[in-house]
């Protein structure tokens, strides 16, 4: 592995370890939205209302019917024919035939309003709920109808609704088209009784005929044009019933387009164009020999008819499709999509009215033809000719009505509904509602989201310094200690703490601890920052309250006292002072005492150097002056150490801060602040000051350029790079030697990652690891 894979593989692993190390710091962010999502979430689906569905497929068939329905007007498009099959399955009759079916014990389920009226009807009202919990709709790309019912609470009235309401279906299905096919078998009827009554007046004229003129016959030739006359009359009348039928149907699609949009396509009648006119003349041909053929009694299995109808069939596709070109140029749309199946019906009933048309006047061309045959026959044949073939039509009438009466009541005596249930309902197994598990995963999965985006957020606001890498590289300080945030920290004085005793000190009481040894670590890297000079008065403050400050001048002055070095802690901060509490002592007398009751030293020192350039050489003798300046002195030495207490904490000394003064600032900034400093460092070999913060009040900075050295305590992730660098720029401007910072409370993950081993190797007893 080369140097550059090497360092792909240490820039992956530390993205993994700082987004690991971003869970841990925000992990509360992502649990409480969480939380705050699924709490919700649980409720609802704990006082929800289960509701079961059960559901059954079916599909509206063609029947084969006996008799030949083509005989009715209208008929429906397929998919309009489902539409209406969909809203009769939603009807109010539908769900008022189920409610009345539907099982004593499945009615009692439904509660019925308390306030009801007093024509009130429970069949209404179970049929509003039945219908309200309908739903009904195809399936894709079939014919295939899918019922879905629902009830809350109880499968099994979910069960006996769906299936209710498909015994209710299937016998009223079977009962319309028992009725359908009732009304064709009356029409039937009807039509054949006309038909008698004209096979009877027919006959009759004949037999008349016949026995007024003594003619009873005509020679073959004759008969055989007769049957052949007769034959084509009755296709001629069902070329003409079709065609009714078709203009009939057309009048229909024509009003529904007209309804949805008026002049859609152009009748492709009113097509004017040239090859629109060159097809449709050329259909009407092509029609017209295939009908003569067939007069002739050619069989439509012959290769010259069947070549005759290919040829009809690419005519008429050319012509719909010419149709459709000339729509589309017109309208700038495909009309077939936009206006479903009716502009296609509209074509193929247009092309089929034209072959009945031209069928029908091919046929009454023919029937022209013979009758003017017959017209050439002597007026007694040619009479007796046409009776003849008005009987022969009307009893062939009458025979097909005969036939197809017989079939309508085989038909009607049958079960010939047309629907058919594919799948029957099952007992709902599961609610539908609420989807506990769905509603759940929704929840998770926002709540993972939002929490994580929120974090992120979080983090992009969060500007404060917590490593001490961010210190180091965005303030430019070097950072002497960090001290880490321990449960081994925060320890209460106890009643029974001595005077003097620190006893929330954790080097005073754990001094093996990791705490206290981090402490150490400081007072070494102080030691060696300077080690040409070594310090001998350092203060310590920080850039805003509650920073730690005072506890790290505490700890670090039992720290330095632990050495061996005779260590002064000085409680500088005379606004809110700690140490006296840390240390249990009286904060009064102390140091604002001494300087504010030996306030008048500063002017005899103004004097002193007057007083020094008249000492007499000569005689050996000092002036008064100086001998009063040194009395000042000596009382100021002995008011000083009047104060300092011992603590408990062996070479460690404790000048608190005595009583608040109303000018601490200006206390601070006397000369004699110096010469108490000056006679602290004859005595001890090291002096720490507790200073307040730099950023909220001049003190500090007025401190710093009596000390040897100055630190600023910084909490980690508190302050900002702003807030640091202008503490940092304030003591630089009074020529403060600012020798570094001192990073305090610290997350253990910042100074050792995943590594914590090194952290609890030095802890002591159970903690640790090895």
């Amino acid at each position: 592995m080369n140097a550059e894979e090497l360092d792909i593989k240490e820039e992956e692993q530390n993205f993994l370890y700082s987004f690991i190390d971003f869970l841990q710091r925000r992990w509360w962010c992502v649990a409480l939205c969480l939380i705050v999502l699924l709490a919700p979430v649980l409720y609802y689906n704990h006082t929800a209302t289960r509701v079961y569905e059960a559901s059954a497929t079916l599909i509206y068939e063609q029947p084969n019917l006996p008799v030949n329905m083509s005989q009715q007007r209208y008929r429906y498009p397929q998919n309009e024919t489902i539409l209406n099959q969909i809203q009769e399955i939603k009807s109010r009759s539908v769900a008022m035939e189920t409610a009345q079916s539907l099982p004593q014990w499945a009615r009692e389920q439904f509660s019925l309003p308390e306030n009801r009226p007093d024509h009130f009807d429970k069949s209404a009202y179970y049929a509003a709920i039945i219908r309200s919990n309908l739903s009904v709709a195809p399936l894709a790309e079939s014919d295939i109808i899918q019922v879905k019912l629902t009830a809350n609470h109880d499968p099994q009235l979910a069960l006996a609704l769906a299936n209710t309401l498909c015994d209710v279906l299937k016998e009223r299905n079977l009962r319309l088209r028992r009725q359908e096919v009732s009304s064709v078998r009356s029409f039937i009827e009807e039509q054949q009784l006309n038909y008698k009554q004209r096979l009877e007046d027919a006959e009759e004229a004949l037999r008349r005929f016949k026995t007024n003129n003594q003619v009873t016959s005509l020679d073959r030739e004759i008969e055989e044009q007769l049957k052949l006359s007769s034959n084509i009359e009755l296709r001629y009348q069902e070329a003409r019933s079709e065609r009714e039928r078709a203009e009939q149907h057309l009048k229909t699609i024509n009003s529904k387009i007209q309804e949805q949009k008026s002049q859609l396509a152009p009748s492709i009648a009113d097509m004017s164009t040239q090859q629109v006119q060159q097809l449709k003349q050329q259909l009407s041909v092509l029609k017209g020999k295939y009908i003569n053929l067939q007069l002739q009694g050619v069989s439509e299995t012959n290769s010259k008819m069947i070549e005759l109808q290919n040829s009809i069939n690419t005519v008429q596709k050319e012509l719909a499709e010419e149709a459709r070109r000339v729509a589309e140029s017109e309208f700038g749309f495909d009309p077939v999509s936009n206006m479903s199946s009716l502009y296609e019906q509209k074509v193929k009933l247009e092309l089929e009215l034209d072959m009945y048309r031209t069928q029908e006047r091919s046929l009454q061309q023919a029937l022209e033809r013979y009758e003017t045959g017959l017209q050439k026959l002597p007026q007694k044949e040619y009479q007796l000719a046409r009776l003849q073939r008005e009987r022969d039509l009307a009893e062939s009438i009458y025979m097909m009505l005969s036939e197809r009466r017989e079939e309508a009541r085989i038909n009607e005596a049958e079960k010939i509904g047309s629907l058919r249930i594919i799948d029957r309902p099952h007992l709902p197994g599961s609610p539908i509602k609420p989807r506990s598990a769905l509603n759940l995963a929704i929840a998770v999965m926002l709540g993972l989201t939002v929490g994580v985006g929120l974090a992120f957020f979080m983090e992009a606001m969060d500007t404060g310094l917590k490593t001490v890498e961010e210190l180091e590289n965005k303030l430019g300080l070097p950072v002497l200690g960090a001290i880490p945030l321990s449960r081994e920290g925060r320890y209460a004085t106890s009643p029974e703490t001595q005077p003097g005793e620190p006893g929330d000190l954790v080097t005073f009481l754990l001094p093996s601890s990791p705490v206290a040894e981090s402490y150490r670590t400081l007072r070494t890297n102080l030691n060696f920052s300077n080690a040409s000079n070594p310090l001998r008065s350092l203060m310590l403050t920080s850039a805003g309250p509650q920073e730690g400050k005072s506890t790290t001048s505490a700890n670090l002055a039992v720290a330095t006292a632990q050495m061996g070095l005779k260590t002064l802690l000085i409680d500088a901060d005379l606004r809110r002072p700690t140490q006296h509490r840390i240390f249990n002592v009286n904060r009064d007398p102390g140091l604002a005492d001494v300087l504010l009751h030996h306030g008048g030293h500063d002017k005899i020192r103004q004097v002193h150097p007057h007083e020094e350039s008249s000492y007499d050489h000569a005689s050996g003798s000092t002036s008064v002056h100086a001998q009063v300046a040194v009395e000042k002195m000596v009382d100021l030495e002995l008011a000083l150490y009047g104060v300092i207490h011992r603590t408990k904490v062996d070479n460690l000394s404790l000048l608190t801060s005595g009583t608040i003064p109303p000018n601490p600032s200006e206390a601070l900034g006397m000369e004699l602040m110096k010469d108490i400093l000056s006679l602290a460092a004859q005595q001890f070999d090291s002096i720490i000051v507790d200073a307040p913060p730099i950023i909220a009040v001049t003190d500090a900075a007025v401190l710093a350029p009596l000390m040897d050295a100055t630190v600023i305590v910084v909490e980690s992730g508190r302050n900002d790079k702003l807030i640091l660098t202008k503490a940092k720029n304030t003591l630089k401007r009074v020529k403060g030697n600012l020798l570094g910072s001192i990073l305090n409370r610290v997350q253990i993950r910042h100074l050792y990652g995943n590594y914590d081993y090194y952290y609890t190797y030095y802890s002591a007893g159970k903690k640790r690891k090895v």
